[in-house]
């Protein structure tokens, strides 16, 4: 034919045909053709060529192939024509691949740039496209689990009802039916139920009453309203509904798993199992021919575009092995629930790995704080603490793990000095966008979050360009390394430390302690009481008690808290004369420890703190201990110490006895002390990967409303920032307020300033967990390096600086609120102190030099002679 353009339409035919007879390899192939004369036309039927773009990312996806479509999507977005079809492959395409992976924070970045194109491009034809961006926005923000993102995802709804008005009837009543049961889905989500209800039902008339009835979101509708049904207590109206549901779609996975629900809550195990294995088993499109007591293999669901509902399936499916295992007693259901639960956590590593944004990580760590609590419990009742250990170790600061290990992947990969500098500088990018967006009032939102995604976009480019170029560093970057029992038992029983893990939620609790006569797995009782135990205790923490009321009321909750967390007979014997690790979780990780009372209140003797009998330490998990012990330190420096005393700006108070407490450290060790004008931030920024020991002796915040802050001189350093300050040191010392405070992330841990140390590299940190009070955190901190001087380690000097002002100090002054907030995370020692060790390596090299320079002199002399 002499039109080529005439040509290529007949492949896009022949495609469509192929398409209808579910051909797709011929469909793709014909496409392939269609797309390659078009482009040569390009800029003459633009548009074509979206539209054949669009068509062969279906016939991917409709293969089965959800990378090549999403990478067809991706290509899509690129062309320099926009059109409907632009937007359709950000909305419909590449948001629903997304949020099928679970990234949500990455479809959230895509659907901002599809915003932002429509606002820059004010074209009538794009403005039409906006209810799809919009009503694609409500869906994302509604998934996320977060209140605020539930209320955006209202306001959006809101925003497609206004722009739908436009469309024609037809294309009217279908958004409209999406709107109604999304509003439903939301509504239920933040426990309005009888408006979730109302919404649904609304969903389901006017989808009832169209002639072209979409049995997907009828069945959807009618499932919901099962689910909301049996929420309330309506279990014959749940399963009507779900009766109802089935008729529409029989294949519906979330069918079955709520009945599932259903069917165990009817205490009907067989039935109940039955039902999440079909849930199981249709999430990976099997729909007969399988075996109703065996799951399927972990590489049949990581290739499921339904991996976030198979989790949950998963679960469910091991509770209900469980319940079983309650009522019979029979052993065989907890293995069975175990090997459940084992794969859905695998299933979770892959769709942690697959998500690239750091937000939706921290989604998944979330989800998955339910899973290794359900996974404990399961451990609690075979009496299995090393498995149970695995799995409190994987709900801790796995995140942190991950970024350390990343660190890592670099200089074991083989990444050339100049890459990973690039790598540095794309993040540091990043970062610097976001805190631009701050202040900066010239950009609107959706400019600032496509300047903020476009960045992002060149930094994922460029780790995809490492991960071909150099597979070992990608290799290396997915090897989390997550500790065993029989590794941390070896690790701590060679320290002579003792070790006790938490894992603890609202509603349960358990812990391990670990020492070398066994192991103690152990179930923390009355756990809602317990949380009510420790906010008072913390309350109580912050002040001085100044009253013999307050100490008796102090004293009775904490000795009811101590005796939860060590609930055994020989507790204070155990505990007597020991050096413990402890790796606390949730509320206890604002907790400090040595502050428990370990019997009741005697009259007039003294009160009897943990901190007495034993030498208490704390670390994130032992698989960021090993990470962090792994890393090769070499500073040039041994200690340099920031006072600003007075501050330029911020309005903050003068530090006076700051300068008297660096000049006594400085009697002790060789230090480079930066006082007033010199303790700038980039003064700190320019240093911290030189020395051995920093310490920080100025003001420091973490409130729920602002990223935790560190003060020098002249400026804040944030904790988003200290991400970006490498350091390379064995021991930091925030002698700050709330340096080991901040937002707790479940199944992260607390977003401090501590931990950022830890991801720029520290092996050690000394951090506060409240105000401290300058006089006496003086004090201690000044006989700590005292202690350090001595040779002891810093676990033992901290806790005798401690011990020694309880010692000096009476009646209120010995309230915790005084003493107990500094506390040491990091490595355990088994050996002196760096700061000791480094000063007398120093002597011992300056001994030797004056050797060397007598025997040179001497050789010198003779020949001379």
């Amino acid at each position: 034919m002499d039109n080529p353009i005439i040509t290529s339409y007949l492949y896009n035919e022949f495609g469509k045909f192929n398409v209808r007879n579910k051909d797709y390899e011929n469909a793709i192939c014909n496409t392939k053709k269609a797309l390659h004369i078009q482009k040569q036309f390009i800029d003459t039927i633009p548009y074509k060529v979206n539209k054949s773009y669009n068509n062969l990312a279906y016939m991917y996806l409709y293969s089965g192939n959800r990378t090549k479509a999403l990478k067809t999507f991706k290509t899509l977005i690129k062309q320099s024509h926009k059109d409907r079809y632009t937007i359709m492959a950000y909305t419909i395409g590449i948001n629903n691949l997304y949020i099928e992976q679970g990234d949500y924070y990455k479809a959230i970045d895509y659907l901002n740039e599809a915003e932002n194109i429509i606002k820059q491009a004010n074209d009538s034809i794009l403005n039409k496209e906006k209810y799809r961006v919009y009503l694609s926005f409500s869906r994302v923000y509604s998934e996320t689990m977060k209140k605020d993102h539930y209320i955006k995802a209202i306001e959006y709804l809101k925003k497609t009802e206004e722009n739908i008005l436009q469309l024609s009837e037809q294309l009217k009543t279908k958004n409209q039916i999406i709107i109604y049961a999304r509003y439903g889905y939301i509504y239920d989500k933040i426990e309005q139920h009888q408006k979730a209800i109302d919404y649904y039902k609304k969903a389901l008339t006017l989808s009832l009453k169209t002639n072209q009835k979409n049995k997907h979101n009828i069945a959807t509708t009618y499932n919901a309203l099962g689910y909301i049904n049996a929420k309330l207590g309506k279990d014959q109206l749940a399963y009507e509904n779900y009766q109802n549901a089935k008729q529409y779609d029989s294949l519906k996975t979330s069918i079955y798993d709520n009945l599932g629900d259903y069917y165990l809550k009817k205490q009907n195990h067989a039935d109940a199992l039955t039902n999440y294995q079909k849930a199981i088993f249709y999430g990976i499109d099997q729909y007969d021919n399988f075996d109703l007591k065996k799951l399927p293999s972990i590489e049949k669901l990581a290739q499921s575009y339904d991996k976030v509902n198979l989790v949950n399936d998963l679960k469910d499916k091991a509770n209900a092995w469980l319940d079983f295992f309650s009522k019979t007693k029979n052993e065989e259901y907890l293995q069975n629930a175990l090997e459940t639960i084992t794969l859905a956590d695998k299933l979770i590593d892959i769709i942690r790995l697959e998500s690239t944004e750091q937000q939706s990580k921290y989604f998944w760590r979330k989800k998955g704080i339910d899973l290794y609590m359900l996974a404990t419990s399961i451990c609690y009742e075979l009496q299995d603490a090393k498995k149970a250990f695995f799995f409190m170790e994987k709900s801790k600061s796995l995140s942190l793990l991950e970024n350390l290990t990343h660190e890592e992947a670099k200089k074991r990969g083989g990444l050339p000095e100049v890459l990973q500098e690039r790598e540095y500088s794309l993040k540091h990018k990043i970062h610097e966008t976001i805190e631009l967006q701050k202040i900066d009032t010239l950009l609107s939102e959706p400019e600032k979050q496509s300047l903020l995604f476009k960045h992002k976009k060149e930094y994922q480019n460029f780790i995809s360009s490492l991960e071909k170029e150099y597979p070992g560093y990608f290799q290396y970057k997915k090897e989390i390394a997550i500790s065993s029992f029989k590794e941390s038992y070896s690790k701590i029983i060679s320290s002579s430390t003792d070790l006790v893990q938490y894992i603890i939620t609202k509603n349960e609790g358990y812990g391990i302690y670990i020492n070398k006569e066994g192991v103690n797995f152990f179930e923390i009782q009355d756990i809602k009481q317990l949380h009510k135990e420790i906010k008072f205790i913390n309350k109580f923490s912050t002040k001085p008690l100044t009253t013999q009321q307050q100490l008796d009321a102090f004293s009775t909750t904490s000795f009811s808290v101590y005796q939860k967390l060590f609930p055994f007979d020989n507790a204070n014997t155990l505990l007597k004369n020991k050096k413990l690790l402890i790796i606390p979780d949730y509320i206890l990780q604002n907790f400090p420890f040595e502050t428990l009372i370990t019997a009741p209140l005697p009259q007039k003797k003294r009160t009897p703190y943990l901190i007495y009998s034993t030498e208490i330490s704390y670390a994130y998990s032992m698989s960021l201990l090993k990470k962090v012990e792994q890393k090769k330190r070499n500073p040039t420096s041994n200690l340099i110490a920031f006072a600003p005393i007075h501050f330029q700006k911020h309005k903050l108070a003068s530090l006076n006895r700051s300068e008297y407490k660096m000049k006594e450290i400085q009697k002790l060790f060789p230090a480079k002390i930066l006082y007033q004008e010199q303790a700038l931030k980039s003064s700190f920024i320019n240093n911290a990967n030189t020395f051995n020991i920093i310490h920080l002796s100025t003001h420091a915040s973490s409130t729920s409303n602002h990223d935790p802050w560190i003060a020098f001189y002249d400026e804040k350093i944030t904790l988003n920032e200290l991400y970006f300050v490498k350091n390379q040191a064995d021991l930091i010392i925030l002698d700050a307020c709330q340096t080991s405070i901040g937002d707790i992330q479940p199944g992260e841990g607390v977003m401090s300033l501590s931990r950022g140390f830890f991801q720029s590299g520290s092996k050690n940190v000394i951090s506060s967990l409240w105000n401290t009070n300058e006089k006496s955190s003086s004090e201690i901190i000044l006989d700590f390096y005292n202690h350090l001087k001595k040779g002891k380690t810093k676990s033992d000097a901290l806790r005798k600086a401690k011990l020694r002002y309880l010692k000096e100090h009476q009646l209120s002054e010995n309230s915790p609120y005084f003493w107990a907030p500094l506390i040491l995370t990091g490595s355990i020692e088994n050996v002196t102190s760096t700061v000791n060790n480094n000063s007398h390596n120093y002597l011992f090299l300056a001994v030797f030099l004056l050797i060397i320079l007598l025997i040179g002199s001497s050789i010198w002399y003779y020949y001379k002679s």
